[in-house]
């Protein structure tokens, strides 16, 4: 009798060792295998989602205030230990890709400059950043405690356009997201179909601002339209006024050189030229080291033989060999901005 107990217990234990599961134990680790791809779905899925931060100065957050990409938001319901695997098949259906995008969206705190400010991220890509008032205690690589006005103010900003625009992704297409002139205030701001989401200042920017508010929102709308739906993007901005066409007038050329040109622009806009006029990158100008404030040219490139003419409102270029500094309008205009520099020919023009 001793001996067919203890054959039996020799018996259960081999097969145990070999990796023969018993019946009872089979259904078990069948359940915790798909309870663990599962969860590492998710927990994968949200570690793609969650922006680089520091988390030093997330820790001044609210954490009521932020939307999280923590695998605990995910929105499918988990099966508890005592329930039948069957039940994980009747979870809620997610819903779609534009309202997963803005629930997984995220608020980063941080310091701009001397205010405080805060990005969202969507899908990991910073998209939009809301500026604070100056902080005038706020030193280098620090953050304002959390609770003060001037910490609120940006997350309850960022957190309330995240609202707006996951009320409007309820009935709206992301190819109704566009950039447009509001005439009215003379501003630039960013609507999906007819409501305004926000407009463009000195408040709300782009993260890697370009100083041109135009061009800021409508690099943030084609943004929203790629991250939230993959839409083509948009190619210019709605309701701006063309420019009125200039009059025609019998040009005489004085004079004529050819040589070098280059272009510049970003670091420059905005700031006052040698002529005292403010620098405008979108207007058709030119830097030029001898000729009269004012004087038109035409600057031909050799390269492809497009022309454009323009007013000569700045010095320079001061760099050898360089004829002329096209504004970063004019230069696209003729094709060499991407090129950077091109051989062009320049006549002075009278009667303009």
């Amino acid at each position: 009798m001793k001996n067919s107990v203890l054959g039996g217990l020799t018996v259960a234990v081999a097969m145990s060792v070999f990796g023969a599961p018993l019946p009872s134990q089979a259904q078990e680790t069948s359940d915790s295998s798909l309870s663990l791809d599962t969860e590492a779905e998710h927990h994968a899925e949200a570690q793609t989602l969650t922006p680089p931060t520091d988390p030093g100065l997330l820790t001044h957050a609210d954490p009521s205030s932020l939307k999280s990409a923590t695998p605990d938001s995910d929105p499918v319901t988990q099966s508890s230990d005592n329930s039948p695997a069957d039940d994980i098949q009747t979870a809620a259906p997610p819903a779609d890709e534009t309202q997963i995008a803005l629930d997984l969206a995220t608020v980063h705190p941080h310091a701009l400059d001397a205010r405080q400010a805060a990005t969202v991220y969507i899908r990991s890509i910073p998209v939009l950043t809301l500026v604070g008032d100056e902080l005038e205690t706020l030193s280098a690589g620090s953050s304002p405690a959390a609770g003060s006005p001037d910490h609120e103010a940006p997350l309850q900003r960022a957190n309330e356009i995240l609202a707006h625009l996951q009320d409007l992704a309820t009935d709206g297409d992301v190819a109704d997201i566009e950039a447009r002139w509001n005439s009215d205030d003379e501003t630039f701001v960013v609507a999906w179909g007819d409501e305004a989401v926000f407009t463009l200042d000195d408040q709300t920017m782009l993260p890697d601002t370009t100083d041109n508010a135009g061009e800021d929102a409508l690099q943030i709308a084609n943004r929203l339209r790629r991250l939230l739906g993959n839409a083509p993007p948009q190619a210019r901005i709605e309701g701006l006024p063309q420019p009125p066409a200039p009059e025609r007038r019998v040009s005489i050329v004085s004079s004529t050189l050819s040589g070098m040109a280059s272009w510049y622009g970003p670091g420059f806009h905005g700031r006052r030229s040698a002529s005292g006029e403010v620098f405008n990158q979108n207007a058709l100008t030119a830097a030029h080291r001898t000729l009269p404030f004012g004087t038109h040219v035409r600057v031909t490139n050799l390269a492809n033989g497009q022309s454009v003419v323009v007013r000569i409102n700045d010095r320079g270029p001061f760099s050898q060999g360089r004829v002329i500094d096209l504004s970063a309008a004019a230069a696209a205009q003729i094709g060499l901005r991407a090129r950077g520099v091109g051989r062009v020919q320049i006549e002075v023009l009278s009667g303009q």
